[in-house]
């Protein structure tokens, strides 16, 4: 039975993927990356982590700076980003069933808390900010251990494939969802337990395994 669910934050709750390249093309100028076109940065997502950075010839060891600077750059926009649809009426929904909620995330919590209050939707037990980019593990363990939390009771819902390989090291069950940041066949090829397309099929995922 599901006690707890824990959400990934951008692309998943938030449309952040809707600012993606407008904070892309910021990083590019400060940093002297190759810049794509739009449509060649959307191509991105069916490509690995590796890849992208190998289509830009950076060192995928500048990315805890780029991602730090990626934060800021969207806290100037955080009251723009809008949540998915239906995603707020399903956080309602489970709030009412009793689940316990969480946010890991890489994004930091000052910027999810702007989103939160913006919505009304203060009702996660914890915001994790700032998780590991490869190492989501790490924050997802220390949340089982905070609440005293079997892997069996938790569901992990995000959009990536390091979110899938993170969930994976600890045997914690998750639900890939399709509208973020990474294709759906990148997702597919690693095996999450479930596959989310649209939000009628995340709420079944969620209520199979409850």
């Amino acid at each position: 039975m599901t006690k707890a669910i824990i959400f990934d934050f951008d692309g998943t709750i938030a449309n952040t993927k809707a600012f993606a390249y407008q904070v892309y093309t910021k990083l590019t100028d400060q940093y002297g990356i190759k810049q794509l076109s739009e449509k060649e940065f959307d191509h991105l997502k069916t490509l690995t982590l590796v890849d992208k950075f190998r289509v830009h010839d950076i060192s995928i060891f500048k990315l805890p700076k780029l991602v730090r600077q990626a934060r800021k750059t969207i806290s100037m926009v955080m009251h723009e980003i809008k949540p998915y649809d239906q995603m707020i009426e399903l956080l309602q929904l489970l709030h009412k069933n009793n689940i316990l909620l969480f946010i890991v995330s890489s994004n930091s919590k000052n910027n999810i808390l702007v989103f939160t209050n913006q919505y009304n939707i203060n009702f996660f037990e914890k915001i994790y900010g700032r998780a590991k980019y490869f190492k989501k593990e790490k924050t997802l363990k220390k949340v089982l251990k905070e609440y005293n939390l079997n892997q069996e009771e938790v569901l992990y819902i995000g959009d990536e494939v390091r979110d899938i390989r993170s969930c994976k090291k600890i045997n914690l069950p998750i639900v890939s969802v399709t509208w973020g940041f990474d294709d759906k066949d990148m997702l597919e090829k690693e095996n999450p337990n479930y596959i989310a397309d649209d939000m009628e099929s995340l709420k079944k995922s969620i209520f199979a395994n409850k």
